[in-house]
Parts: structure tokens; sequence; C-alpha cells
């Protein structure tokens, strides 16, 4: 039976995804061939250039996608429009992303997980001689068909290198934990950017884990442009090398071509000599195997003599026998039984007692005791002093701290945030590592949530997500900083980690009013969430979402997870 539900020419079957846009399976009845049809999502209070930008961008994906045909990259069938409703129609692809493997497998073999990373790679050289750069190569990006095929999908940030960007200098789109260090800084950015990335994805492959964690956006920025990831465990040296040339800060210093990677992949040396030599290790020249962190293999003594015959003690007691030619039954004498004394002849003289200590060593000692008490009371008068000059210390910073606070307090009142903002930063640096530095902490996250607040007013969701991040880099225990980042990553489509935000920000909160606003957010989430669900025909874990709603106790959205639950169960 043919849906009713249409968008253009295509009948739609289900929705099954939803992020920053809606994908659904669709049907093209003239060729009765099965797509993916996504349909581009505008928030209805986006406006102005911000929802031109959008359109624009979407419809960039379906160019930039559409003049790829290669086996490793999903294929665009049709952009469309029809009236305010725009679509980019694509094949529909079964199998699972790899994030879906990874979630549920772990690290994968070390084949397995080159093989994919070689077809990704065959897949951005073509999309790179196409002047095209997908600048978002994470896991959820990829799709491993049945038998092992790989296809690199979602060019929704993509790049055409030979049209002008419509992305501001200096404004950076991709997801955290997979850009590139000339991504995250904002400066131009080329096929090397999509190598980057797909190191990050392959690192994770074998590691089980990505190489840049964190707990904010900032923290995993930050570890992308100044730390080095430890390598995964029991891997080739040659592998790491590959995985940290394609993972180096300097963009000259990777593979620069895709096809560069491949090769590096596919060409091991024989017995795993080093391609570039042994990053991890100062002492290691190219073509040698890697030392332990730079020292040599641990070594291990012989192992220990033979054991003695089994009935037998294994130390070096034995019985004691009977003394040769004695009868049978006679008592052995005990060997620990003792001697008796000779008696001391009475007529034997006194050996005169000698005095313990001579008059030499009573005045040394005397001597050293004085000493001793002496060095005594110079540790105590050191300590003394020490403790009075870290009592000044903190007296001294607290003092400087409060000063900073007050005249951020004042600065603040007369609407000067920003210069708010640095006397509260000043009042944090000032007060260091004394008790000061709790309330000075407290009003600098408070001025980043106010900024989160006027960004999520005028529906710049990813600074709201960015101050909310600063906000708990500054005071991780407020829950204003979690609502803020669950509320900008919420509107961003997100989900997951709105979810997880939200909740945090109810359990530090309690009842406070941020608390509330979380409250009322996730449970409109979790609605949303269960609708999704129940569509998809998953009637348990719909019941669940709307359960937690009422849960949750918001009294505005308590009545509307009601209503779904009995339509859920049919009545």
């Amino acid at each position: 039976m043919a849906s009713t539900n249409t968008l253009g020419k295509y009948e739609i079957l289900r929705e099954i995804a939803r992020s920053n846009d809606i994908v659904y399976e669709a049907v093209d009845p003239a060729l009765g061939r099965h797509v993916a049809l996504k349909e581009l999502y505008i928030p209805p209070n986006l406006t102005g250039a911000q929802k031109r930008e959008r359109i624009e961008r979407f419809l960039r994906e379906g160019k930039a996608a559409g003049q790829l045909a290669h086996p490793n990259i999903v294929t665009i069938y049709d952009v469309g429009q029809e009236g305010d409703r725009f679509y980019i129609a694509m094949e529909f692809l079964e199998g699972q992303t790899l994030r879906d493997v990874l979630q549920v497998r772990g690290a994968l073999p070390v084949k397995e997980a080159v093989d994919i990373a070689l077809q990704i790679c065959n897949a951005l050289a073509y999309a790179h001689q196409h002047n095209v750069v997908h600048r978002d190569v994470k896991p959820e990006n990829v799709q491993l068909l049945p038998g092992g095929h790989v296809k690199l999908t979602d060019f929704g940030i993509a790049r055409i290198m030979s049209e002008p960007s419509i992305t501001a200098d200096g404004q950076v789109f991709g997801t955290p934990s997979y850009m590139s260090p000339e991504q995250v800084a904002g400066k131009h950015i080329d096929g090397r950017s999509d190598l980057f990335s797909l190191g990050v994805v392959l690192y994770e492959m074998l590691a089980g884990h990505k190489p840049f964690a964190g707990d904010t956006v900032v923290t995993i920025t930050y570890n992308i442009m100044n730390s080095e990831p430890a390598p995964p465990p029991g891997i080739s040296p040659h592998l790491i090398a590959v995985i940290r040339r394609a993972m180096a800060k300097d963009a000259d210093m990777r593979c620069q071509t895709a096809e560069e990677m491949a090769n590096d992949l596919r060409n091991e040396p024989p017995n795993g000599a080093l391609l570039y030599g042994d990053p991890f290790s100062t002492s290691a020249s190219p073509g040698h195997s890697p030392t332990y962190g730079g020292r040599a293999p641990p070594t291990y003594g012989p192992a220990p003599g033979p054991y003695p015959p089994r009935g037998q003690p294994s130390g070096s007691y034995s019985p004691i026998p009977p003394p040769p030619g004695a009868p049978p039954g006679q008592a052995v004498p005990d060997p620990f039984a003792q001697a008796p004394t000779a008696p001391v002849p009475p007529s034997a003289p006194p050996v005169p007692r000698q005095p313990i200590l001579s008059a030499e060593t009573k005045a040394f000692l005397g001597a050293a005791l004085l000493v001793i008490g002496l060095v005594g009371l110079l540790v105590f008068a050191v300590y003394a002093v020490n403790q009075a000059y870290d009592a000044y210390v903190e007296r001294t910073a607290q003092e400087t701290s409060e000063r900073y606070i007050a005249q951020g307090d004042k600065l603040y009142a007369q609407g000067d945030v920003n210069a708010a903002l640095d006397q509260y930063l000043n009042a944090v640096r000032a007060a260091g590592g004394t008790k000061a530095a709790g309330p000075a902490r407290r009003k600098l996250a408070s001025v980043y949530a106010d900024l989160a607040h006027v960004a999520l007013g005028r529906n710049d969701y990813g600074s709201a997500l960015s101050l909310g991040s600063s906000a708990l880099e500054t005071d991780p225990s407020y829950s204003a900083g979690h609502y803020f980042v669950g509320a900008g990553s919420y509107y961003s489509g997100d989900g997951s980690r709105a979810e997880a935000e939200l909740r945090k920000a109810i359990d530090i909160g309690g009842n406070d009013s941020f608390a509330i606003a979380a409250r009322k957010l996730l449970s409109r989430l979790l609605v949303e969430k269960g609708d999704m669900l129940a569509r998809s025909g998953r009637q348990a874990d719909a019941a669940a979402a709307y359960n937690s709603v009422v849960e949750l106790g918001d009294p505005d959205w308590i009545p509307v997870a009601q209503d779904h639950l009995r339509q859920l169960q049919g009545g």
C-alpha cells in the first residue's frame, strides 16, 4: 500500500533519523527504488541571514556529494524543493554506522580497522581530486555495509574548494573530537584536515576510545592543539607512526594526500620496521623496533631449580637419624635440649665491671644534645615564620580578590559586562589556590552563564554551548553551566549530550531556577524522543521515555506525556 505522505515525487515510509535534519526511508515510485530522503529542518525561530545560510549550506551538501560518483561515497540521486521544504534523495544504505559498531564491540582487530581506513582513504582521495573537503570525518559519518563495504556519508559541512566559502573567516564547523588544529583555530583548511580526522578515527578504532578526550569543548580543543595521546596498545610501531603522522599538529608534517596515507597503511615494512622512526622513543632510529618507552625490554632471571620429589619436604630440614649402632626403638637425643653448665669454681676472681660510657663520650653526647636542641628551636622558628607568611599571603590574596570582585560588581551593575568579566578573571588569578578562589570562580561562572543566556535568546546555540562550557570550566559544580550546555546541545541537534547535561543540572541544582528550567527542557526532549521511538515501532522504549517525563514532575509536561502514553497503549 502506497504512503500518502509525500515529499516531491517520493513516498515517505518512515522516519529513520533526526539530528540537525530529518531522514526518512522513502520510495521513488517511478523507479521503484528505495532511497534515504533527507529533509532540511529549519527551527521556527530561525530567520533572515541565518535561515538563508542554513538553506544554502544544505543545498551545498547536495551539490558537493552529488558531483562525486565513487563506490565509497554515498550516491546522491536528487536535490529538490517543494514549497518551503528542501530535500536530498540519496541511496538507502543497509548496515550500521561505525559509531554503532564501536559502541557495541569496542576496539576493532587491526586488519579490520586498517581495511575501513583504506576505504575511507579511497573516498577522500576521490573527493579531494574533485576539490571537495568533507570537514566532518567521524564514525557517525562512516556506514559499514554488509560484506565489509564502507561508505562515507553526510557532506553537510563540506567545502567545495573551487567556489567561494559561505563560512565567515574564523567560523568553526565540525565535531570537536575529530577537528584538526587548523579547523579548531578557524584557519583555512584543505584535504589534509580530513586526513587528521581520519587519523583520529583510526586511533579510536584501534584503541576503543578517542585520542583527545575532555568533559567540555574547551578541554577537547585544548588537547587537540597541545597534547599527544598515548599510542594504542598492541599495535605495530609502523602503524603507530602512520597514525602519529596523520595527527601531526602541523599540516605540512602529515601525509599530503589520501593516496599517500593509503600507501603507508598498505606497505608495512617487514618485521614491523618503522617507516618514520619510533615516535615514542628518543633512542630508536628508523628501521628499528621500538624500546619500552626508551628502555630495553625487561629481562628475567633463570628459572628456579628443580623441585624435590613429590612426598618430600621442600626445605633443608630432614629427620634426625638414630646414632650408629643404636638398638631399634632407642630414643633419639633432643637436639634442642640445653647442655648442663659446669659450676664456677668458688675461688675464681670476680670480673671487674667496666664503665658503660667514658668521660669523653659523655662530653660528646652532651654537646650533641645541645646542638640538637638548638636545631629543633631553629626548625620551630622557621615553621612559625612560614605559617605566618602563608597566612599573610592568603589574607593578601583574599583582600585583592575581593577588591577585584567589588570592581566587577560595580561595572556589571553599570551594564559593562566585558569589563566586569575582566575584573572577575583578575579576581580568580589573584585568589590562586586560597579560599577566596571559590567566590571569585562563582562570580566568573555567573557572567559566562548570563552571556550564554543572551546567546540562547538570539538563537546563537553554538555560543550558548561554548559559554556554558566556559562556566563549567570555571566552576564544575554550577548548575547553570550544565543547563546552558544542555540547551545549546538540544537546539544544535545533539540530543544525547543535551539529555546528559540537563540531568546533571537537575541533580546539582535541586530546585534552583536552572534546575527547574532544565527539568522543563528535558521533559520536552524526552517527549520528542518518545514520539520518534514510537514512530520507529519501539513502543517499549517510547513508553519508558514518556514515564521518565512523569517522573521528572514538570507540571506542564506531565499531562502531555500521559496523553502520549494513552495513545501508545491504544486508548
